[in-house]
């Protein structure tokens, strides 16, 4: 996207929308990833 956005292919509000989006996909998958790690050492202490 900042590539895009230095090549002026896209706007910086364009280039700042897509950033932002990208992070709050990226924090959202990071949550999920920590709860199932969560869930598995839960698991495995169990044994």
């Amino acid at each position: 996207i900042k590539k895009l956005e230095k090549d002026k292919e896209v706007t910086a509000d364009e280039s700042k929308a897509g950033q932002d989006t990208i992070q709050k996909l990226t924090d959202k998958y990071i949550a999920q990833i920590d709860a199932i790690l969560k869930e598995k050492e839960a698991e495995i202490l169990k044994v």
